[in-house]
């Protein structure tokens, strides 16, 4: 029998799955080309609009948590600017440019704490919670 994976679990699995989607969106023409114009957008979104980290719940830092919603920002204004975009269009459209060093940042500040373990619920990175009663 495969035990479902607790909350706080799913939740450092999704801080890491936005850590990926980051060195996607950090490498701007590149990352495009990599995913395609659907991929770019939605990737993101996919993880970013949930109700624990818009409520500052889950396992991101507050400063996580800001950039985070940040690049969301940013990503909804480009689609705002033209939300059928093709490939071309929008690297030729400068966005990815723009979005790129504000996913660097994101990555560096990730990257400060580590990822978290997908198997084992952590307090932080490398730091096992401790197991309360009743678990």
């Amino acid at each position: 029998m495969i035990d479902e994976p607790s909350e706080r679990l799913i939740e450092q699995r999704i801080r890491n799955r936005l850590f990926e989607i980051l060195e996607i969106l950090a490498d701007c023409d590149a990352g495009v080309d990599i995913v395609g114009i659907k991929g770019y957008f939605n990737l993101f979104e996919d993880f970013v609009h949930r109700p624990s980290i818009e409520a500052g719940s889950s396992a991101l830092s507050k400063e996580e948590r800001d950039i985070v919603l940040e690049i969301a920002e940013f990503l909804e204004a480009a689609s705002e600017t033209n939300p059928d975009f093709t490939k071309a269009e929008f690297i030729d459209s400068d966005w990815p440019g723009k979005i790129g060093p504000t996913a660097r940042a994101a990555r560096a500040l990730f990257l400060r704490r580590g990822l978290f373990s997908e198997k084992i619920e952590e307090s932080e990175p490398g730091q096992p919670a401790a197991i309360t009663a009743g678990r």
